[in-house]
């Protein structure tokens, strides 16, 4: 294959040289791809497009043609012009959905402030000078503060770098990356396809029919097509290259393939992967973030104030494309491992400067693919000494990583899309591993305990409550899925009662059954990432946990927690194979005890057991015995039994203490109430629309998820509360005129207990 596209782009390159034929190169290699644009969309007609194939081939001749200019320096981008995006009459890019501005938006840009009406065809004079700075501007780094003009005297001139910078962007993003995009969707396909072939397979076992027959044998010939096709790809976007004339096409499929630049031996024979063409197009892409990167002024911190709209009206594709080739490469086993430094480490300042920059990139699913690399890029995951370095050693990284990554947990929990509920936890998945990995590097750890501190009532506690939320669904879910299943099990092991039933019916239900188990195992193994963050992070860091408007929901969840693992319902919990399904309920009470303990000692105020007993739905004080028998025979540590045993003694104390404060105050008039909760308020504020008061706690807790007045939905901040001091005067009047009179009983019951005297064996009263 190499000998073909090096024979291909030779003959291109001839004709380009050529400056009689160079226009009709260029003008046939754009209407190859203005004809071909469709080949984006999720579904191609194979009619009316040309081919995976031809257009991966025509991806390797277009990045033969630019090596020219993919110099260790990238010295030659300057030649690249951010105006071609909108005046390029030969290459159509106008309609692609932009990183960040709208059509309108770009059109109201470019025909500001510009009297000229035209057809868009060409350039004024104003314009060319426009162009130069423009140029100039985004070679240097710099903010370009000029606005592109145009006129219809004559056709925009761009060098052949530039047309060839943009010409090859599309056609990898119709060809390699499209092909890319192809056999990853083919493979889950496949897997998609083993997974229900063993469940059908399993439901024959239970419910033998020949329908069942008939989808089996339709599934394994529908499974040996998608192979067959998956080798195809491998072949050429891997150069996957089998040698052995006797070894057939199946024998591949227990072949350890994707070994980068290695010969793998399979059944005596041998498999080689060529990872040129991958390692040319990172070079492209090293260029395409690097020339995004100046058009916002290089690689700094912190990004200006305002997007450029050269940044904003650049294809979204161009990020998208890089991303994609980065996750793809890096799921290569040692594919990076050829990767100049350097390549890697441009790439890792972009995703640092723009993953958490909604104002520069705007789909949250695009940042979302960036923490995708860096996941990828894990030293335990890519097994890669490269990238370890990217991670501990890069200034960029130390600096903004852990602070980019808390921000987009948080902003991606509005997305904007109706899946937005579910998408959101696959994203923090990757976030959460990374944050895990990060906390055990000394320096990002220091960084991490530094943004608590400045951020405490910032974007580290809507990163707490987001997280706390998360827990609880998630725990909560898998919990009831898994009494669901414990009834699906019981169902099938009564054979005779199961055997009686309609074959149909045993069919859904065992498939319902595998469709619990893969969504408790999902569930449990996220919840468990969520509790073991909780768990290391509260060691360190407790303050925000013990802030007021987060106090009662984290007992809330720990009380919540504790009596699921240890309360009466405990024992219908209990799973065949626990392992399997990511549920290990004594791992997860030794957490849950820890984030009991961690807040308590960092507990200066000591508040914390008073929100643990106001809990009026989970807590019950034997609970916490009962779980220290549990810690006793599981072999937890003996200090932090012991401190969680007086935690609990503490929280007894407040619910008794609170008992009594609640009996002193008797009656509470309604004006006193929170609306919300019903408690007494103790900061009561004025909500500015609704003109509603309500305690500053309740409020604040609610506006971590949703910054809206509750009573009429008008937007609403915490800077937006007004005190109600007067209101506020008047009930700390209540409590202590309550306080007073319950006192003043006391002593008279104390004074009515000394006029009683013994007389005649018998207690009279005076």
């Amino acid at each position: 294959m190499n000998t073909l596209y090096d024979g291909l782009a030779e003959v291109l390159l001839c004709l380009l040289k050529n400056t009689e034929t160079r226009d009709s190169v260029l003008e046939y290699l754009a209407e190859v791809i203005n004809k071909n644009a469709s080949r984006a969309h999720i579904q191609v007609d194979p009619i009316s497009c040309a081919s995976s194939g031809m257009f991966v081939n025509l991806s390797a001749v277009m990045l033969r043609l630019s090596e020219p200019f993919l110099d260790a320096n990238l010295t030659k981008r300057d030649k690249i012009d951010p105006t071609y995006v909108f005046y390029c009459s030969r290459l159509d890019l106008r309609g692609l959905t932009a990183l960040h501005a709208t059509s309108e938006e770009v059109a109201e840009w470019i025909d500001k402030d510009n009297p000229v009406k035209t057809d868009g065809s060409g350039l004024n004079n104003d314009g060319e000078n426009s162009l130069r700075q423009l140029q100039e501007a985004s070679s240097s780094g710099s903010t370009p503060n000029v606005k592109p003009t145009r006129s219809s005297s004559e056709k925009a001139k761009y060098p052949f770098i530039c047309e060839c910078f943009f010409m090859t962007a599309r056609v990898l993003n119709l060809g390699l990356l499209k092909a890319f995009s192809d056999f990853k969707h083919l493979v889950q396909d496949i897997s998609r396809s083993e997974d229900t072939l063993a469940t059908l397979k399993a439901m024959q076992g239970q419910a033998p029919s020949p329908q069942l027959e008939l989808d089996i044998s339709r599934l394994e010939k529908e499974i040996e097509l998608y192979s067959q096709e998956k080798f195809c790809y491998e072949a050429q976007i891997l150069r996957v290259h089998l040698f052995s004339s006797s070894l057939s096409i199946s024998a591949l499929n227990v072949a350890p393939i994707l070994y980068s630049m290695y010969w793998i031996p399979v059944s005596g024979a041998y498999l080689h992967m060529d990872g040129a063409l991958i390692q040319q197009a990172l070079s492209f892409y090293r260029l395409m973030v690097v020339w995004l990167v100046g058009l916002v002024g290089g690689f700094k911190m912190p990004l200006p104030p305002t997007c450029p709209m050269e940044f904003a009206s650049m294809p979204e594709h161009f990020v998208e494309d890089a991303m994609e080739l980065l996750i793809f490469a890096s799921r290569i086993p040692k594919a990076l491992d050829g990767v100049h430094s350097y390549v890697l480490d441009d790439f890792m300042k972009f995703i640092i400067m723009f993953m958490a920059s909604p104002q520069f990139i705007k789909n949250p699913y695009l940042r979302a693919k960036m923490v995708e690399v860096l996941n990828c890029w894990m030293p335990r995951r890519s097994g890669s000494s490269a990238t370890s370095t990217l991670f501990e050693v890069h200034q960029l990284s130390l600096e903004y990583l852990v602070r980019n990554l808390l921000k987009l947990y948080v902003d991606i929990e509005f997305t904007g899309s109706h899946t937005q509920f579910y998408d959101k936890f696959n994203i923090r998945h990757n976030i959460a591993e990374l944050l895990e990995y990060l906390w055990q590097v000394p320096s990002h750890r220091n960084a991490w305990k530094q943004i608590a501190k400045e951020e405490e009532k910032g974007v580290y506690l809507n990163f707490l409550n987001f997280l706390i939320n998360d827990s609880i669904y998630l725990l909560d879910e898998s919990l009831n899925k898994i009494l669901e299943l414990k009834e699906l099990e019981a169902e099938m092991s009564n054979t005779a009662e199961w055997e009686r039933r309609p074959a149909q019916e045993r069919q859904e239900r065992t498939r319902l059954f595998h469709s619990q188990e893969n969504i408790i195992r999902i569930d449990m193994k996220l919840a468990n990432e969520d509790v073991s963050m909780l768990a290391f992070t509260s060691e360190q860091i407790t303050a925000p946990f013990l802030l007021p408007e987060m106090v009662e929901r984290v007992a809330n969840m720990l009380n919540y927690f504790l009596l699921q693992l240890v309360g009466p319902q405990r024992k219908s919990l209990t799973l065949k194979d626990p392992e399997k399904y990511e549920f290990r309920p004594k791992e997860l009470l030794k957490q849950i005890v820890r984030i009991y303990v961690h807040l308590a000692r960092g507990d200066a105020k000591n508040i914390f057991p008073s929100a643990i007993s106001s809990d009026g739905r989970s807590y019950n004080e034997q609970l916490f015995s009962a779980a220290a028998d549990v810690l006793r025979r599981i072999s937890e540590d003996g200090r932090i039994i012991q401190d969680f045993i007086e935690l609990g003694a503490k929280a007894k104390a407040a619910a008794s203490e609170a008992m009594d404060t609640e009996a002193a105050l008797g009656d509470i008039p309604d004006e006193f109430l929170d609306p919300i909760q019903y408690t007494l308020m103790k900061d009561p504020v004025i909500l500015p629309s609704s003109r509603i008061t309500i305690d500053r706690p309740v409020i604040q807790r609610h506006l971590l998820s949703d910054s809206t007045d509750p009573f009429n939905r008008s937007h609403l901040t915490s800077e937006m509360l007004i005190p109600n001091t007067e209101l506020k005067a008047r009930i700390e009047e209540f409590i202590r005129s309550q306080e007073l009179k319950k006192h003043g009983e006391g002593l008279n019951m104390q004074s009515s207990k000394g006029t009683i005297q013994p007389t005649s064996g018998e207690m009279l009263i005076d």
